[in-house]
């Protein structure tokens, strides 16, 4: 990265963080990074996060890697009306995310096969914050 996108990082970072109310101990807990390099990034011109350290602080904050490099977004539309009756009263229920929201409805079952109660649809959604966890632990 050059300097002028290394600042501009830093910048995004700190800003993310502060809007969502987090201090770096939080944000450290959140992502599993330590505190002091999350300061670092903050502050270090020449840090270079890599992009596995972008997708867990842009995950702990509810927004993209590319909100944090500044780059364009390609965003995959929900269209309400995509979206079954059940999973918007699971999404309610639950309190969802946008995101959240937004990932389950993007889902493609085989015909017969969707989800079609509340409760399997937060099965799914555990499962898949559980199956996260995998890709944290990696080394």
């Amino acid at each position: 990265m050059a300097p002028e996108e290394s600042a501009s990082t830093r910048d995004r970072i700190r800003q993310a963080r502060r809007r969502a109310g987090l201090s770096h101990a939080q944000l450290a807990g959140m992502t599993g990074l330590s505190k002091s390099y999350l300061v670092r990034l903050e502050t270090d011109a020449t840090s270079n996060p890599s992009l596995e350290v972008l997708r867990r602080i842009a995950d702990a904050l509810d927004i993209t890697v590319a909100d944090l490099v500044g780059a364009t977004k390609l965003e995959f539309g929900i269209e309400d009306a995509d979206i079954p009756p059940v999973l918007r009263a699971f999404a309610d229920e639950a309190r969802l995310t946008k995101r959240e929201l937004d990932m389950l409805a993007s889902i493609r079952w085989r015909k017969g096969e969707e989800p079609r109660t509340r409760e399997r649809w937060r099965y799914i959604l555990d499962s898949l914050r559980a199956s996260r966890t995998f890709d944290d632990n990696k080394g």
